[in-house]
């Protein structure tokens, strides 16, 4: 008798590539994967899997099974949420964001969700955006906050606000505030994160279409050790506008303006359609009620005590 878990197995082994990932994709050990997988390769005598590649290959007969497995499985799930079940058992959550939403709206949504969901255990790691989406991609994370999209069927792209950024760079290296043209700006070293962040893509691509060749001065992988380099007289930047104006106020960076001004950059949450959808089309509800790109203001409780 053919079961839901063992076309389950087959389809997760297929659309990530080995066996360890539909294991860990469904909470699972790999032997139990493997033993569904076998019990359908005898049932029906024929190999669904070539083993002999790097990447476990579907044989022209898996590939026949997957279609309809796929077909089964899509209806089981339209069943349970039409009789208003989860359509599986979601135990975590693994949730890949950028710095900048840590520093930012994170601890909210976390919040909410943990109100929503406690039985579930949110994973949140950190990276840039193009990490992030290989890593979605490869099916290692379920759902990402990134300012990127995937346009394919197999995901979902939810828009989320705008970010804008602002060229930043110190007194002491600019002078006065003042407007500038780009060629005038990229006279000065651009600091930017050592990893390729998807602000950086976007950008790197923005000067090409302005033809403005920039120096760029790398600085870490963090927007605060980025914020202090420049702070520090050590190149100009562009940073998240809302988040680093403290330092605009009280003097210690300075807002240049350049023609043309910085676009930008649309945020997103993406994630797999392939996965639990209540869950991550409620996450993605949650993301874009509380995404805010401001600096949050932490208050204590009440019975806390200063140290």
């Amino acid at each position: 008798m053919i079961t839901l878990k063992q076309l389950e197995a087959v389809y997760w082994v297929a659309r990530l590539g080995t066996f360890a990932a539909a294991a860990d994709r469904l909470h699972t050990t790999q032997s139990a994967i493997s033993k569904r997988v076998n019990e359908l390769e005898v049932f029906f005598s024929t190999p669904l899997f070539d083993r002999s590649h790097r990447t476990t290959r579907l044989t022209p007969k898996g590939r026949d099974l997957l279609d309809t497995a796929e077909e089964m499985l899509q209806s089981r799930d339209r069943l349970l949420e039409r009789m208003g079940k989860q359509v599986e058992e979601v135990r975590r959550l693994r949730i890949g964001i950028t710095e900048l939403i840590a520093l930012t709206f994170l601890p909210r949504l976390v919040r909410e969700i943990r109100l929503a969901y406690p039985a579930v255990s949110f994973e949140p790691e950190i990276d840039v955006s193009t990490k992030l989406t290989s890593r979605l991609l490869a099916g290692e994370i379920d759902f990402i906050i990134a300012p990127t999209t995937i346009r394919t069927p197999r995901f979902s792209s939810i828009p989320l606000r705008k970010l804008h950024l602002a060229w930043m760079a110190s007194p002491s290296l600019v002078g006065e505030t003042r407007t500038l043209s780009l060629e005038e700006i990229a006279t000065w070293p651009i600091l930017m994160q050592a990893g390729t962040s998807g602000v950086d893509a976007i950008y790197e691509r923005w000067f090409e279409s302005n033809n403005v060749s920039i120096r760029r001065a790398f600085a870490g992988n963090s927007l605060i050790s980025l914020c202090s380099l420049t702070i520090a007289g050590v190149g100009v930047s562009y940073l998240p506008a809302l988040y680093f104006a403290d330092f605009v106020r009280q003097g210690e960076l300075t807002v240049l303006h350049s023609t043309p001004d910085l676009p930008a950059v649309r945020y997103y949450a993406v994630y797999r359609n392939d996965g639990p959808q209540p869950l991550y089309s409620h996450v993605a509800s949650l993301t874009r009620e509380f995404c805010d790109f401001s600096k949050p203001d932490f208050h204590p409780p009440a019975n806390s005590r200063s140290s």
